[in-house]
C-alpha cells in the first residue's frame, strides 16, 4: 500500500526572528541553582531534539527565555545542569514557574500559565499515586503477612491499584477542550473495552479502537511524546497478543493502518516514517522492515541517493533469505573432510549465525541445545557459523558450550563469506531449511523455534 511520497532527510530547524512579531516570556525561578547557564530545548517525539536557546544566569536562579509568536505549541525542556531539567508545555501564553534545583518536578509551582497548571495537576496525580504504592510496599515488607495490619496495608494497596489515572485526564479533556494539554491527554487515553467480551474479543476491540481519540491531523502533537508513545504501545500490544509466528504479519497490518491514518497530514506522516524507521531498521523483524522499506520508505528517501543506496542494499540482503527460496549452498572445509549442507542427511537443518562476543547468543545457545537434543533423533540438524575473528575466543566458547552439532568459523568476523551469502546483518540469526533445503522459517528466538519444530516434527 503506497500512501504518500515524501523526501526524508530534512533537518528540523527553528529560525527566530523577533522584529515585528509578538513574543512570549518563559520565566523560571530556581532556588539553590548552582550552575550559571541554562538551555532551552524543544521536543520532537519521545525526546528533545533541538537546542533553541541558552542564557547566562545573571541573577542567581533566575532564568528567562523568549519564544516568538511562530513558536509551535508543544513540550519544551529547560536544562539547568547535568541530569537536571524541567519539562513544560508552551501554547502561546506567558509562563512563570518556580522550583527548587534539587527536585524540579516535586517542588514546582506554576505562578502563570493555564497549560502548565493543568499539566502539573496531571503529573502530580501520578507522582502521589506512585509514592503511596511504594510506601505501602515498603511497609508490607516490614510486617508479617499473617498479621492484621499487613492485611490492612494489602487492601489499601489493592484499592490504589484499582485507581484509574485516566479519570484525571478525562476531566481536563472535558473542562479545558481548547488547551494543548487536553489534546495531549486525548492521545494518552485508551479505548474503553465493553464488559462481557471474551479475551480474544477484548483484544480485537482494543486494537480496532486504539486510535479513536488520536487526531492524526494535529501536527502539534509531534512536538511531545504523546503520539509516538501511542504508536509504540500499539505495536507492543500486537507483539504481546499474538503467537510468535503471527506477530510479523500483524505488525505489517499495523504499519498499513498507522500510516493510512497519518496520511491526513503531511508533517505527521513524515514524522511517523522517521520514528518507525528508527524502531524497525535495527529490529529482528526483517520481513516487516523489508515491507516497510519497499512500500513506504524508498519513496520517502527519493532525494537522498546515499540513503536510497543503503536501503537498496539492506533489501537485497534480506531477500537473500526470503521464505520459500532455495538456500545458498554452504561447503564447510572441516578437518575430517568437507561438509556440504545440501547433502546432510536430515529432514530439517537450522543454520545459526552467532559469535562468542554476542551476549544474546550466549543466552540463546543453551535453549537451542536443549531443542537439538530433543529433536536430533527425528532428523533435525544444526550448522552453526561463528562470526568470530579470534580463534582462542571461538574455541573457548565451543569448549564451554559443548555444542554437539556442526560448528565452523572462517575467523573473519563480518567478512565471513557465508554470512554475506545469507545477508546476515546481526547476530544471533537463525534460518530453518526443509528436506529440499528451502527456507521455511527464520525464527527470531528459541521460543519461536520451539513452536515451529513442534508443528513440523
Amino acid at each position: 500500500m503506497k500512501l504518500k511520497h515524501f523526501c526524508l532527510g530534512l533537518v528540523f530547524v527553528f529560525s527566530f526572528s523577533f522584529s515585528g512579531l509578538s513574543q512570549y516570556t518563559v520565566e523560571l525561578r530556581v532556588d539553590s541553582m548552582p550552575t550559571p547557564k541554562a538551555y532551552l530545548l524543544d521536543f520532537r517525539g519521545l525526546q528533545p531534539k533541538n537546542m533553541l536557546d541558552s542564557v547566562n544566569v545573571k541573577i542567581p536562579g533566575q532564568i528567562n527565555f523568549i519564544l516568538p509568536e511562530e513558536a509551535h505549541p508543544g513540550m519544551y525542556r529547560i536544562v539547568m545542569g547535568p541530569r537536571t531539567w524541567l519539562d513544560f508545555i508552551f501554547n502561546r501564553e506567558n509562563i512563570q514557574l518556580h522550583t527548587h534545583f534539587a527536585k524540579p518536578d516535586d517542588s514546582l509551582r506554576v505562578i502563570e500559565s493555564t497549560e502548565n497548571k493543568l499539566f502539573t495537576r496531571y503529573k502530580n496525580f501520578f507522582m502521589v499515586l506512585n509514592r503511596k504504592q511504594q510506601a505501602l510496599v515498603n511497609l508490607m515488607n516490614l510486617y508479617p503477612a499473617n498479621g492484621s495490619f499487613y492485611k490492612t496495608l494489602e487492601q489499601e494497596f489493592k484499592t490504589l491499584q484499582q485507581t484509574n489515572p485516566e479519570e484525571v485526564g478525562k476531566d481536563i479533556i472535558r473542562d479545558f477542550q481548547d488547551t494543548y494539554v487536553a489534546r495531549f491527554l486525548k492521545v494518552e487515553q485508551n479505548p474503553h473495552v465493553p464488559v462481557g467480551l471474551s479475551l480474544d474479543e477484548e483484544l480485537e476491540y482494543l486494537l480496532e479502537h486504539f486510535f479513536d481519540l488520536t487526531d492524526f491531523s494535529d501536527a502539534d502533537l509531534i512536538y511531545s511524546p504523546s503520539m509516538i508513545s501511542k504508536v509504540h504501545r500499539y505495536f507492543g500490544i500486537i507483539q504481546q497478543a499474538f503467537p510468535p509466528l503471527e506477530v510479523e504479519d500483524e505488525m505489517i497490518s499495523g504499519v498499513n493502518r498507522v500510516l493510512s491514518l497519518a496520511a491526513i497530514n503531511d508533517d505527521v506522516y513524515e514524522f511517523l516514517l522517521e520514528e518507525l524507521t528508527r524502531v524497525f531498521e535495527p529490529s529482528e523483524y526483517e520481513t516487516l522492515f523489508a515491507y516497510f522499506t519497499e512500500n513506504f520508505l524508498m519513496d520517502a528517501s527519493c532525494t537522498d541517493e546515499n540513503r536510497n543506496q543503503e536501503l537498496s542494499e539492506i533489501l537485497a540482503s534480506i531477500k537473500k533469505t526470503e521464505i520459500g527460496i532455495k538456500a545458498p549452498e554452504i561447503i564447510l572445509p572441516l578437518e575430517k573432510g568437507p561438509v556440504i549442507v545440501s547433502e546432510i542427511k536430515a529432514n530439517y537443518i537450522l543454520i545459526i549465525f552467532w559469535a562468542s562476543w554476542c551476549p544474546h547468543c550466549a543466552e540463546m545457545m543453551p535453549e537451542i541445545k536443549s531443542l537439538y537434543n530433543q529433536y536430533k533423533s527425528k532428523g533435525f540438524e544444526i550448522v552453526a557459523i561463528s562470526l568470530d575473528k579470534e580463534n582462542s575466543e571461538y574455541q573457548k566458547a565451543l569448549s564451554q558450550g559443548k555444542y554437539p552439532w556442526i560448528n565452523y568459523s572462517e575467523l573473519k568476523g563480518w567478512d565471513c563469506s557465508i554470512a554475506y551469502d545469507y545477508g546476515i546483518r546481526a547476530t544471533p540469526a537463525m534460518i530453518l531449511l526443509d528436506q529440499n533445503r528451502r527456507i521455511i522459517e527464520k525464527p527470531r528466538n528459541p521460543v519461536m523455534l520451539k513452536s515451529v519444530l513442534a508443528g513440523i516434527m
